[in-house]
């Protein structure tokens, strides 16, 4: 993982919290950028100074103009550049020039147009560099303080702006807009990252991190820029106990970039990012909403959570149902209640009530919230309980009967939180808005009003994992492989020469990766010789590292089990193959033992930009692609981390024995899995990505064995690197 630790962040003070600003492009057009920018500028009731800059206007929205940067009385703090592209290298020269220490770039028409653009995006960036200029953009919405009054912002901004403890920062401005208009959330900043030249969510998260105001961030991603950046802005935001959640776009496998390898193909970028942003320490989510309704109840002044799991109370036993089903998917563990917990509960309970977590506390609790903030107290008590959820319809169309009804229910649960050190969450079922009279009792509490079953459920699991999280241990040096790279090995990779499968496996051996035992022959008569040394029966497969896979070459001949066998064989592949591959180099064929048992695993390395190499383990064989049973983590990785990585595939339970079968020899296949990282750590800068498919893990005690391997090895960036075909036809190895 990146160690980032100590790295120095850039002071933004001047372009967030500006003691003056020009805005250069302001305009008396009303449908103008610069007049927008203006108008925003001004409602919210900037304090400190503002010049506007226009070469022939006398005044924008009541305030005299200048003609230039050079004209202003005073060097403002930043300045808002309202121009076309073209023209914006040169206005921040000048900017720069002037002493300005800070500017937003709107415009459009940089790196998200092509190379022309990409080019003036690349001088932009030089001229930052240079001068020390910081800047906000381009292709950008700008940026608002709302506790600051300051909006350099191009976009309608919410009328009133809800000052709060969340800060936005987004990549897509869309994004931006929907966030900072929700009306669930309250800001203390909104930033419309764009393009990112100079600027990108890690140096406003490092911004964040020591903002008096600023308790959670809110960050819309569409890609990680500056990986060792982002860790060390995480670092600080935990350090300040200030949660971090991310929505990072690119799941889809469309999106994703995955490598060469069959390991690639199964972990796409999403899936290393996901890694990434765990061990960082944020909080990873799927969809706006789950974004929305995790800060909202991040935001809260929450005591810590205390217990294993959550307890939820609701008056219905259908949506207790519906908790059930939706906690399993949201990755949320009930409580399991202690005996003295269900006894306190029936004492409390009407009769016909059934105690059990989730809880139905019936339709009686309407009619008796004394009785329901008991129940509430007693739940609490239980020292499994980390938090306690009140699930509860809320929706804006309830009737003001109802509303006073289901309100009380939140007024019991108010109140029981000013007596208790354990955090409450009041959620409505239903999405699409919070009755006001029904959560009015909720205002100036702990208790955070979320809504939405699925997502405040969501919600509430990374409250707990965020509070439960700790950052992974140096990864021990538990390999076998060597210390240090060979000079040899090194030199033959920057060749860039595809390797074969022997010399594969012997790189492989000579690194403490247990492969079949096996021999290289050129002609019949020396297969023949090798098959009696190892012993029968033995496996054939072509040496060629022109064929990715030798089965649809016709290059594998399993279970031979007498010398006639294999001379016969041996005839018989040449032929097929040199028909179906007429180009492919053959340098004869590797004769190797069977290994006929086993569970088929497959251990891969695969590069994922921008974060380096990933493991990859998983269920292996011909099917790997069809099953996708597969874990990934980022490197390093030590015996812990390859233990976690297994055990989060199904697989893991053929490995421990499943219905009854022996165990297999689990821990020698986590061994394959360090070894094959300390690889990556060692030759990570030519290696593109390793498969092993399949490795035998043989069972306990025996071993684990890797049976088919192969090793892409970086190509020049003139000469993509070809994907390897897909596995299609049944398997190569024995």
């Amino acid at each position: 993982m990146f160690k980032a630790t100590g790295m120095t962040m850039p002071d933004l003070a001047p372009l967030l919290r500006p003691a003056s600003v020009a805005v250069l492009g302001a305009s008396t057009r009303p449908e103008a950028l610069g007049h927008r920018v203006m108008k925003n500028l001004i409602a919210v009731g900037y304090p400190g100074r503002i010049f506007p800059v226009h070469p022939s206007a006398v005044e924008v929205e009541g305030l005299g103009c200048f003609r230039d940067l050079r004209s202003l009385p005073e060097v403002p703090d930043c300045v808002a550049v309202a121009l076309a592209a073209d023209r914006v290298v040169e206005a921040l020269d000048e900017a720069a020039r002037c002493g300005i220490r800070a500017a937003v770039v709107f415009a459009s028409g940089f790196a998200e147009t092509g190379a022309e653009g990409g080019a003036l995006q690349a001088q932009l960036a030089e001229l930052c560099e240079r001068t020390g200029l910081i800047v906000c953009g381009p292709n950008c919405l700008g940026l608002s303080n709302v506790h600051g009054r300051m909006a350099l912002y191009s976009a309608p901004l919410p009328v009133p702006q809800q000052a709060g403890a969340v800060a936005v920062a987004s990549h897509s401005g869309s994004a931006c807009v929907a966030l900072s208009s929700t009306g669930r959330l309250g800001l203390s900043h909104v930033v419309s990252v764009g393009n990112g030249a100079m600027l990108d969510v890690d140096d406003y998260l490092g911004f964040f991190a020591a903002d008096p105001a600023t308790r959670v961030a809110a960050l819309f991603m569409e890609s990680v820029r500056h990986p060792a950046r982002f860790v060390e802005a995480a670092r600080r935001m935990r350090e300040a106990g200030k949660p971090v959640v991310v929505l990072k776009v690119g799941r889809s496998a469309a999106g994703a970039a995955a490598s060469a390898a069959h390991t690639g193909s199964l972990a796409g970028s999403h899936a290393a990012a996901a890694d990434f942003f765990h061990r960082a320490g944020v909080v990873l989510v799927d969809d706006m909403d789950e974004l929305i309704e995790t800060c909202a109840l991040m935001a809260q002044d929450n005591p810590a959570p205390s217990g294993e799991g959550i307890a939820v109370i609701n008056i219905s036993g259908g949506e207790v149902a519906l908790t059930c089903d939706l906690a399993q998917e949201a990755g949320v563990e009930f409580a399991a209640l202690g005996a003295p917990t269900l006894d306190a509960l029936r004492r409390c309970l009407p009769s016909y009530a059934t105690p059990g977590n989730p809880l139905d506390a019936t339709g009686t609790a309407v009619s008796d919230p004394a009785m329901y903030a008991g129940a509430i107290r007693i739940l609490l008590a239980d020292p499994k309980v980390a938090t306690l959820a009140v699930s509860q319809d809320c929706p804006p169309g309830l009737s003001p009967q109802a509303a006073k009804n289901y309100g009380a229910l939140a007024d019991a649960a108010a109140q029981v939180s000013r007596e208790v050190d354990k955090p409450i969450v009041f959620y409505s079922n239903i999405g699409g808005g919070l009755h006001p009279a029904t959560i009015a009792p909720l205002a100036g509490t702990q208790v955070a009003a979320l809504q939405g079953a699925r997502a405040s459920l969501k919600a509430i699991a990374h409250f707990l994992a965020w509070h439960a999280w700790q950052a992974d241990a140096e990864a021990e040096s538990a390999s076998a492989a060597p210390a240090a790279a060979d000079p040899a090995w090194t030199s033959r990779f920057a060749s860039g020469q595809p390797l074969s499968e022997y010399e594969a496996k012997r790189f492989l051996s000579e690194h403490g990766i247990r492969v079949t035992r096996e021999s290289r022959a050129a002609d019949a008569a020396q297969a023949a010789q090798a098959a009696m040394a190892i012993g029968f029966p033995v496996a054939m497969k072509v040496d060629s590292a022109d064929i990715a896979h030798k089965t649809e070459a016709g290059g594998v001949r399993l279970h031979l089990t007498n010398e006639a066998d294999v001379r016969a064989a041996f005839e018989e592949m040449m032929v097929t193959v040199r028909q179906r591959v007429p180009d492919a180099r053959i340098d004869g064929v590797v004769v190797q033992e069977m290994v006929s048992s086993g569970i088929e695993m497959i251990a891969g390395l695969s590069r994922q930009a921008p974060f380096g190499h990933a493991l990859i383990a998983g269920s292996g064989g011909v099917m790997v692609e069809l099953l996708r049973d597969s874990s990934l983590a980022l490197l390093p990785v030590d015996t812990a981390r390859a233990h976690a990585l297994v055990e989060q595939t199904r697989a893991a339970r053929l490995l421990d024995g499943f219905r009854g079968a022996p165990p297999a020899d689990r821990a020698a296949f986590e061994q394959v899995l360090v070894q094959l990282a300390r690889i990556g750590e060692l030759y990570g800068e030519h290696i593109e990505a390793i498969d092993l498919n399949p490795v035998a893990v043989l069972p306990s005690g025996a071993g684990a064995c890797a049976l088919d391997a192969w090793i892409a090895l970086r190509a020049p960036a003139t000469d993509p690197l070809p994907p390897r075909p897909p596995l299609t036809t049944p398997k190569e190895a024995p």
